[in-house]
């Protein structure tokens, strides 16, 4: 079994094996896992008409996520019986899978003697909002947000600029200044996020992304990209502001939602990674579900 590199080149072969099985997880997208390829080490192969995709960076545990495309009983289970062989005798490791939708887990189920293990993953589960709710930020609970958005319109002269090919050297910047503030290594992905970030600015225009940009006061201070994940949802890839500009997170992601996906009925805004400002940042906006992720031992 041979696993290739995910290049730009593979885009419409990978994008479409997903779109037959038409994801809901923020990982399950030609731009995320091409712009994550280097730091989770992702290479595919083809098996049995599915989609076989496989994390082997170094230093960290190798996993697959669920094979996709035209799926059926004996295809899907030919995979993970394939998987598991090259897991346990090429990598010498148990078979893994990871970021497995609840919908996928019947896959699963329903392959001759499964006794996988099956674990909730909270901590990678994307939370899913209404388009409508990110747009109009309508009643009580959004409150603060309207007081967020009034505030900066307020202070501030802005203007909102759609991303083309001239502006990706201000989203670089921006993304620049944005890791200048933090402490910038791999521990916590913080780094490997700026990397990815550029990865998905150098190929823009070859990937089905939109973006925007926040002109506050003459200056780009944000800019955010995204896509449609499948035909009621999009999600975001990246959102980048100046923390220091009260407001302009919460008012850039409403005027993308309301500019390029109000013909969308969700906004799919990822996971929260198990850290504790950004799930209650993520909590603040009100999801109306978290699209659920499991790991599966084999």
């Amino acid at each position: 079994m041979e696993f290739k590199e995910i290049e730009i080149s593979d885009k419409n072969l990978i994008a479409t094996y997903l779109s037959k099985y038409s994801p809901k997880a923020s990982e399950m997208n030609f731009t995320s896992l091409f712009m994550w390829r280097m730091y989770f080490g992702f290479r595919f192969t083809e098996i049995d008409g599915l989609l076989c995709i496989v994390s082997m960076a170094s230093e960290k545990e190798p996993y697959a996520l669920m094979p996709v495309g035209d799926i059926n009983e004996q295809n899907f289970s030919a995979a993970v019986n394939a998987l598991k062989e090259y897991f346990n005798k090429k990598l010498d490791k148990p078979l893994v899978f990871r970021m497995v939708e609840e919908e996928g887990l019947n896959f699963f189920k329903q392959i001759p003697n499964f006794e996988g293990k099956i674990i909730y993953d909270r901590n990678n589960s994307d939370y899913l909002y209404l388009a409508s709710d990110l747009i109009n930020l309508k009643g009580k609970k959004f409150h603060a947000k309207r007081n967020h958005i009034n505030r900066f319109i307020r202070e501030h002269e802005y203007e909102y600029v759609e991303l083309d090919s001239t502006l990706l050297d201000e989203c670089a910047r921006i993304m620049d200044e944005w890791c200048e503030k933090r402490v910038c290594d791999c521990g916590r992905g913080v780094y490997c996020e700026r990397h990815a970030n550029l990865e998905l600015l150098n190929n823009f225009e070859k990937l089905d992304c939109k973006g925007a940009l926040i002109k506050v006061d003459g200056r780009f201070e944000a800019y955010t990209v995204g896509e449609a994940l499948n035909s009621d949802t999009a999600v975001i890839h990246v959102e980048k502001a100046n923390s220091d500009i009260h407001g302009l997170y919460t008012f850039i992601n409403q005027q993308f939602c309301k500019r390029e996906w109000g013909h969308m009925k969700y906004i799919n805004r990822e996971e929260d990674m198990g850290i504790e400002s950004l799930r209650k940042a993520k909590l603040s906006y009100n999801p109306v579900s978290l699209v659920n992720k499991y790991s599966i031992f084999i």
